[in-house]
């Protein structure tokens, strides 16, 4: 496997789980996003960004997307964190607003179900939280998928979700 480096970017913790995991299967350096300007990006041929939904957009992604013209040539990817389950629309529409088509063809996307922590999220976070319940509520109903997903605090991370992006680490 190259030289890889995983960024990432956890407020409850999700997505910190997984970069630790990707760490402990590929020997990878790992950052956490306070550390992402002592990266030296010469250093790595694979470059992983990581950071969880938050209405609608991946943390720290703005400043990942900056680096990308650096990264030219590099093998590239981002993974986002979320409580919606994997391979549903809400969560490939979800992935493919935060790209653009261009950084579509540049960057790896993965998607990888993990959870919420209400008592981790700062005030903002949960009065946010409580809306986007109000209106799921009222738009997709109590049963809906959606509405389920962000009721209470759980955790459905796994190592299993994490399958995909070790093939495209091994094989490209």
């Amino acid at each position: 496997m190259s030289k890889t480096a995983v960024i990432y970017k956890s407020k409850t913790g999700f997505t910190c789980k997984y970069a630790q995991w990707i760490a402990e299967e590929t020997g990878c350096d790992l950052f956490s996003y306070e550390q992402r300007e002592k990266v030296d990006f010469s250093r790595y041929d694979t470059i992983l960004y990581g950071g969880g939904f938050y209405a609608g957009t991946i943390g720290g992604l703005k400043w990942f997307k900056k680096k990308l013209p650096e990264l030219s040539g590099k093998k590239t990817a981002v993974f986002a964190t979320g409580s919606t389950p994997a391979n549903t629309p809400e969560a490939e529409k979800a992935m493919k607003q935060n790209f653009t088509p261009e950084e579509q063809k540049q960057l790896k996307t993965f998607y990888l179900q993990s959870g919420l922590d209400y008592e981790k999220m700062g005030g903002a976070d949960r009065f946010l939280m409580s809306m986007f319940r109000g209106m799921m509520k009222k738009t997709e109903g109590e049963d809906s998928e959606m509405y389920r997903a962000i009721s209470a605090s759980h955790d459905n991370s796994s190592r299993e979700f994490l399958k995909e992006l070790f093939d495209w680490l091994r094989n490209g």
